[in-house]
């Protein structure tokens, strides 16, 4: 760690040398990597350092939006999103993140105005960018049935995107369609079996419908892969809650 650190930061000032182009998108590159990696903190210190060398650079800004945001510091991530777009409005993946972080903040309306720009683009990372997060859009609207069809057109351009998968999950669960809910919840536990949320999900959903032995086993499987985390607690709760039952 502090050799990565050093790399990022304090070598680069060491006895006042101005940093080399390659030097600076060394350290640009790493704090994507720190990002892809789920180092958030770690991520935001060097988009941070990166933009006091390259401060007109949209992606770092936009970088430094995505990390703040997965902290879940939602007005600092607008603001560096804001700046990312400002600096290359044409670029739909910045709409795309202001987007989610205007969603997290409740600004619904300018959400949508962000969706509905960045609909211009034809990449096919973008439209399935976009129909997950409008989907989630819905799903904090109360739209159930509209959240349904986002995540329904997400699948329709990534079979195999959990996120897209369980999130029309969700949205069939809150509409009161549990078997159909089960059977999404289901095919993210084959997508990717170790989900802890999924498996959650599922063993809820099985329970809900009675079939309280198959449930039991995908909320023990939940509680195996996240024994201190807040999926745990939640799939101990319902372990106890129907012990005995068969």
């Amino acid at each position: 760690m502090v050799a990565l650190l050093c790399l990022l930061t304090a070598c680069s000032h060491t006895g006042g040398k101005t940093k080399t182009s390659a030097e600076v998108l060394l350290n640009e590159r790493m704090a994507t990597v720190l990002l892809r990696d789920g180092r958030y903190a770690e991520a935001e210190a060097a988009f941070r350092e990166s933009l006091k060398s390259d401060p007109k650079n949209p992606d770092l800004h936009d970088g430094l939006g995505v990390a703040l945001l997965a902290q879940g510091r939602v007005r600092e991530s607008i603001d560096a999103l804001d700046r990312a777009v400002k600096l290359s409005p044409e670029k739909p993946a910045y709409r795309i993140h202001r987007a989610i972080a205007r969603t997290e903040a409740s600004r619904y309306t300018e959400a949508e105005e962000d969706f509905k720009w960045a609909d211009s683009s034809y990449a096919a990372e973008d439209r399935l960018e976009i129909a997950i997060n409008r989907g989630r859009l819905r799903q904090r609207q109360g739209d159930f049935t509209r959240a349904e069809s986002e995540f329904t057109m997400a699948m329709s351009l990534d079979p195999k995107s959990a996120p897209a998968i369980m999130g029309r999950g969700v949205a069939r669960e809150s509409k009161g369609d549990v078997a159909a809910a089960a059977e999404d919840y289901l095919e993210a536990v084959r997508l990717e079996p170790k989900n802890a949320q999924a498996n959650l999900r599922l063993g809820l959903t099985l329970v809900t419908m009675k079939k309280y032995a198959l449930g039991r086993r995908y909320l023990e499987r939940a509680l195996e892969l996240d024994p201190a985390g807040e999926t745990g607690v939640k799939a101990r709760l319902l372990l106890e809650s129907t012990q005995g039952t068969k």
